[in-house]
């Protein structure tokens, strides 16, 4: 448990001195780090929500159509892909 805290406070302190936070306020290193934690959010939720459905729909349009349930041309995917946005 000690050498994982001391591995996290290594890392805290690496990121602060690869972003240069450590040079600035309190409150302004408050905000930076938010606005990395809901960037980093961002990213986690569309991953979770997005990245299933395209990765699919790749699997479909690059693998072969006995590889699907519903065999499908590439047409149908192309325009499933294009319907998608």
């Amino acid at each position: 448990m000690v050498k994982l805290k001391q591995l996290a406070i290594h890392l805290y302190r690496q990121y602060e001195l690869i972003t240069c936070i450590n040079m600035l306020e309190p409150w302004e290193r408050k905000l930076i780090n938010g606005f990395f934690l809901l960037i980093l959010a961002l990213i986690i939720f569309s991953s979770f929500v997005y990245l299933p459905a395209y990765m699919q729909t790749l699997m479909q349009f690059i693998m072969p159509a006995s590889w699907n349930s519903v065999s499908m041309t590439n047409a149908q995917v192309a325009q499933k892909m294009a319907g998608s946005h």
